[in-house]
């Protein structure tokens, strides 16, 4: 078995976002199968409780995770990407080097591309150890959607400044890892149309916790119907795709279907976002954080995912359809996912409302749509099958 250095920067525990459930399930079945892990990662000691783990030695730096302005400015004259920058820390070097020092590590893992940064310290340290870094998204490709939506002048030109910095990072320091480990297929040849000169790279899915999340009985309380969107909410993409949806396909739903409430389910929600409840308060619900989201999925009549912006995957349709709830997301939303029959795709703001209206009315469709993505899910889709090719690599 293997000793593994692991570094993440945003602390894993609870799993209750999309990119801390990958982080947390990689760790379970690493611990699983024996392999030695060493944990590296930021923690908001204000918001976050650090837990106790039996068989991962842990190395904590505490981090407000929240940007600040004047960081923002500053990075105008910075070389290094605002979004890497933020996570350099004199501390997790110190603990890098203690660890690597201390033990026999065999191999390195970098938990998303903000960890990247740390790459070319480690291999200071011992040119010959394995660096593999896991990509949960294409970073780039976010931050260009974002430039190419948003519609203030001043925050468009710093999105466009930002976007060309993170674009040379992320396609020059790919390049020292020994393996890149990304989500989809998607992403995988995006890093190659980025950099050519790319050769090891792998695809190595998410998955879905099949214990957790499986299809429970919720009793409603009235006749109405319930859209539920999950998703931590200080995350841009998901900022955007309610915003879209609340402004763009909500006031015509609630003209044919009165009786609907929709759940914005999700921590750190923005005024942007509070808002939307105050301007729709008999129809829409913010929720702000939640204990446990299963709750809230299970007691959807439609799960929608309208997201504009992003890349990677989106565990949450995954979570959804393996607790048999009917999906309508946008392409964007649903990249990276390979089921034929198990959610809708629509693109516009028609294709939205007709899509919604179609499930909630049409009783059979959406329960030929729910039994189709619960099927699929269970087959392709459980996290241990999907870390088979990590767990391969590992064991060689």
């Amino acid at each position: 078995m293997s000793n593994i250095l692991f570094l993440t920067h945003i602390y894993p525990f609870p799993p209750n976002d999309g990119g801390r459930i990958v982080t947390y399930n990689t760790l379970r079945i690493l611990e699983e199968k024996q392999h030695k892990v060493f944990l590296v990662s930021f923690i908001d000691k204000d918001k976050e409780k650090q837990v106790d783990l039996k068989n991962i030695k842990q190395y904590l730096v505490n981090k407000n995770y929240s940007n600040r302005k004047l960081s923002l400015i500053k990075n105008l004259f910075e070389k290094i990407p605002f979004t890497m920058k933020k996570y350099f820390d004199g501390d997790v070097e110190n603990k890098i080097s203690t660890i690597l020092k201390k033990e026999k590590i065999d191999v390195v893992i970098l938990d998303h591309l903000h960890m990247a940064i740390y790459a070319k310290f480690i291999k200071s340290i011992n040119h010959n150890i394995h660096v593999y870094l896991r990509q949960h998204n294409i970073e780039s490709i976010i931050m260009k959607r974002a430039h190419e939506k948003e519609s203030n002048l001043f925050k468009k030109t710093y999105l466009k400044m930002q976007y060309k910095k993170l674009y040379k990072f992320e396609s020059e320091i790919c390049e020292i890892m020994d393996q890149i480990l990304v989500i989809t297929e998607e992403d995988k040849e995006t890093l190659k149309s980025m950099n050519p000169t790319l050769k090891k790279i792998q695809t190595v899915k998410a998955g879905v916790d099949l214990e957790k999340y499986k299809p429970f009985s919720y009793k409603k309380e009235d006749n109405g119907y319930k859209l539920v969107f999950l998703g931590a909410m200080n995350w841009l993409p998901n900022e955007n795709g309610t915003i879209w949806f609340t402004e763009n396909v909500f006031p015509e739903l609630i003209k044919n279907i009165p009786k609907i409430k929709f759940y914005i389910v999700g921590k750190n929600p923005s005024e942007k976002v509070r808002l939307l409840e105050k301007r729709y308060p008999e129809n829409i619900v913010v929720t702000g954080y939640v204990e446990d989201e299963r709750e809230y999925i299970a007691m959807a009549d439609v799960f929608i995912v309208p997201l504009l912006i992003g890349g990677g995957m989106r565990l949450k349709i995954l979570n959804a359809l393996a607790m048999k709830k009917a999906v309508v997301t946008t392409s964007i939303g649903a990249e990276g996912i390979n089921l034929s029959n198990s959610y809708y795709i629509a693109d516009s703001p028609q294709e939205f409302l007709s899509a919604i209206k179609r499930m909630l009315l049409d009783k059979s469709f959406r329960s030929n749509l729910e039994e189709n993505g619960y099927k699929e899910v269970v087959e392709n889709y459980s996290f241990e099958s999907v870390l088979n090719p990590l767990l391969k690599m590992l064991e060689s």
